[in-house]
């Protein structure tokens, strides 16, 4: 194939300008970059005159560029997105703008990946609700839901961060409420359920005779001969016993008769005394099992006003206040699996102390998750003699013991204590034991399971190669789900889904069950890229999703049948695929009544490509919402009057263009051609001169920019070390971005690089060493 001399001329130029500044000698401070400052950026930067309240003339005689550094990465950032020089001033070429970020890159990466390693501190930290809930049920073996537990804060992002996970008072309270909650569900007493009273009121008995009927009082009154009947359940065999509180008129040579059936069966007769007072009449029977008809009939009625004995006249009658029920002693409650796995023997007489050391020897490591000392078993299982001691069972007592230990800060926090004579301000490795709370919680917000444990009680998990196979493991456990909820929902904030008041006015076909449905569609989704080990910038632009019928009526997606969820290939013309045109993210960035290409834009600078803007100014005002304004303008017209304030237009210049690609999706999340009467331009042009028109477009920029997988690298490495990162974390992130460009960006290699990672093994002694 031959090639033109003006196709590979500029190839040539480039060539020879490389060798010529290599040949030059390395680029410095002095010689290359202040020169490009002081043409393009001294006229506004400079002791006279400081737009963005930024002087660069001292820092450009500095050549220890991390002495400044925020000043030197925001330098940075601005001249490769080519929003600084402003359009209007000299543009320096494109090799000037790569060679003053290379400089400025390479300088502070100098810093902080040369000289000792500083793999930063993690604050000892609480566990937050979810890693709590999910802890208990893997530890206690019973589900447990902290639904009156306060808030947990939120820091960098995410609600996992030791800095900001205090621990209230009435978190406390609560603590210890769930311990006794969790610990009884769990273990199970030996002593027989106590018996049980249950009343049948007199107007519980229904009668199909007009003379039997419910009185003003609530009792039954029996004026005529008949029976009436109600239910009432009797949970196991045994010795009921039958106590009737009736009173009575009394007429006629005998007392009134009333009797008492269950079952279709006619068990014993009362006779009614004490006329006119009520009193307890009692029977014992022992009944089978089951719900059973109670039966009430008067046997007797007598009626006779002219009777010549004065004491054989009147008229007979009954009056039942109510049938109370008392349900013998019931066998010992069935012991669920988390009590047979718990408590693994009964002790035999003299053996309590003994048995209760082999139970909590074995609780006390999984539940501190660490090994722990022959005296931190002894002090818990004091609980049981003292229990034995104030006439409590061995169960009791046990049950205790749990309690004190699912209230002790050593289940409660997450340690990572320094050992006696670590060097302070230096660095060491995690223990193994400590490296496996941290995958867990990392991956599962839970305990480590046994494999982890034992790997650790080995001492091989901290080899990279067996982490990799643990990584491998544990993305493909159910359990994985954690991750895909805590880390998904909040690196893609589509937890906020459930704020945001869609107006059905304004958006007739929106239904609230939808948000469900859009979260769901985005979990299943996250968890299929993670599952098959997926390149990490399929989140970004997919051909397939997750829909149930209704979800994909809404999309306009056709062919989707039944409620449950089921993988979907999108069509080739779908505008769909990739978090971004998920209903979940669209209703998430959007206003009760319009989209919002602001917040939109906002959300894919901070979530997705890590590059936030600053705060706005103060007394900006807000968009008007007023319908009559919404038809006169578009939210485009709208934006492009309010960018026009120059106070504005620098961050509006960045985020705007990337929401506006958006603009077809409407805040309810579907499709549109039309924003009120006008037609949608979903046209937009970043600060370095590309053009996109439309999701798809934008899905292909963001793909191809270097910031999305540097941005979820940052945001999955604070997730994973709950704290944010520092500027020493920034060799670590450029060398777990370098093993994903390697390995095509799978998610798998992601993961292990974080894992792999020095922040991730090892740590700063937090205190001076104790003696």
């Amino acid at each position: 194939m031959k090639l033109s001399i003006t196709a590979i001329l500029p190839v040539l130029c480039a060539g020879l300008a490389l060798e010529s500044a290599r040949a030059a000698g390395p680029v410095t401070l002095k010689d290359h970059i202040k020169p490009l400052l002081a043409e393009y950026c001294f006229d506004c930067h400079n002791d006279t005159k400081q737009k963005g309240e930024v002087n660069l003339l001292p820092s450009a005689d500095n050549p220890k560029l991390a002495e400044n550094r925020k000043l030197w990465e925001k330098i940075a950032e601005l001249i490769e997105s080519r929003e600084m020089p402003p359009e209007k001033k000299p543009q320096p070429t494109q090799e000037q703008r790569d060679q003053m970020v290379h400089y400025i890159e390479g300088e502070l990466s100098k810093a902080d990946c040369t000289g000792p390693t500083n793999p930063g501190k993690v604050t000892i930290r609480r566990l937050n609700k979810e890693e709590y809930k999910n802890t208990i049920r893997d530890l206690m073996g019973v589900p447990y839901e902290p639904e009156d537990f306060p808030s947990d804060e939120v820091g960098y992002g995410f609600d996992n961060i030791g800095d900001v996970l205090s621990l209230p008072p009435m978190l406390m309270e609560k603590y210890l409420a769930a311990a006794e909650e969790i610990v009884r569900k769990a273990i199970i007493l030996d002593a027989p359920s106590q018996p049980v009273k249950k009343r049948l009121r007199g107007e519980q008995f229904e009668s199909a005779s007009e003379w039997i009927t419910p009185m003003e009082n609530k009792a039954l009154g029996m004026y005529r001969e008949g029976e009436a009947n109600s239910k009432a359940p009797f949970p196991h065999e045994g010795e009921y016993i039958f106590r009737v509180r009736a009173a009575a008129d009394l007429a006629g040579p005998e007392l009134p008769k009333l009797t008492l059936g269950v079952g279709g069966k006619t068990l014993h007769t009362f006779e009614i005394g004490n006329g006119g007072r009520s009193t307890t009449y009692e029977f014992k029977t022992t009944l089978p099992p089951g719900s059973h008809r109670v039966t009430l009939g008067f046997l007797n009625n007598y009626q006779d006003a002219t009777n010549p004995d004065p004491k054989l006249r009147g008229d007979r009658n009954i009056y039942v206040e109510y049938v109370e029920i008392q349900t013998p002693p019931g066998p010992p409650p069935a012991r669920p699996e988390s009590h047979r796995r718990l408590i693994t023997r009964m002790p035999q007489p003299g053996q309590e102390h003994e048995v209760a050391l082999e139970i909590l020897g074995r609780f006390l490591p999984e539940a501190y998750r660490r090994p722990v000392e022959k005296a931190e078993v002894e002090r818990v299982a004091k609980f049981v003699g003292i229990a034995r001691q104030n006439g409590g069972s061995f169960l009791e007592g046990i049950q205790a013991s749990f309690q004190a230990a699912l209230c002790s800060p050593h289940f409660l926090f997450r340690w990572e204590l320094d050992p006696a004579g670590t060097k302070p301000g230096g660095v060491r490795e995690l223990t193994d034991y400590e490296i496996a709370s941290r995958l867990s919680y990392f991956l599962w917000s839970s305990k480590p399971d046994a494999e982890l444990f034992a790997l650790a009680a080995k001492g091989e998990l901290h080899k990279p190669e067996v982490l990799e196979q643990q990584i491998a493991r544990m993305v493909r456990d159910w359990r994985i789900r954690a991750f895909v909820n805590n880390f998904g929902g909040q690196w893609l904030q589509i937890r906020n889904i459930w704020e945001v008041g869609i107006d059905p006015a304004t958006f007739p076909k929106w239904k609230d069950n939808l948000k469900g449905l859009m979260k769901e569609e985005t979990e299943r989704f996250l968890e299929a890229v993670i599952k098959e080990d997926r390149p990490v910038t399929d989140l970004l632009d997919a051909d397939f999703t997750y829909l149930n019928d209704e979800l994909a009526a809404y999309y306009g997606i056709g062919g989707v049948k039944g409620k449950d969820f089921q993988r979907v290939t999108l069509p080739k013309d779908s505008p769909r695929g990739g978090v971004l045109t998920m209903g979940s993210v669209l209703v998430s960035t959007s206003t009760p009544t319009r989209t919002s290409p602001v917040i939109r834009g906002k959300w894919i600078l901070e979530q997705i490509l890590g590059t936030p803007p600053p705060p706005p100014p103060p007394d900006v005002p807000p968009l008007p919402e007023q319908k009559q304004v919404n038809q006169t303008a578009s939210v485009r017209q709208r934006l492009e009057q309010h960018r026009a304030q120059v106070e504005c237009a620098g961050c509006h210049n960045r985020m705007d263009p990337l929401g506006f690609a958006l603009e077809n999706f409407d805040a309810a999340g579907a499709w549109r051609e039309m924003d009120g009467k006008f037609p949608i331009d979903a046209s937009g042009k970043l600060s370095n001169g590309t053009s996109f028109t439309g999701a798809r477009d934008l899905k292909q920029v963001l793909k191809a920019n270097k910031h999305f997988v540097h941005g979820l690298t940052e945001k999955m490495l604070t997730y994973a070390l709950g704290r944010g990162l520092e500027h020493y974390d920034k060799c670590a992130i450029d060398n777990v971005t370098a093993q994903l460009a390697k390995r095509e960006n799978r998610f798998s290699a992601l993961v292990i690089g974080i894992v792999t990672s020095d922040p991730f093994l090892k740590r700063r002694p937090e205190v001076v060493a104790r003696n």
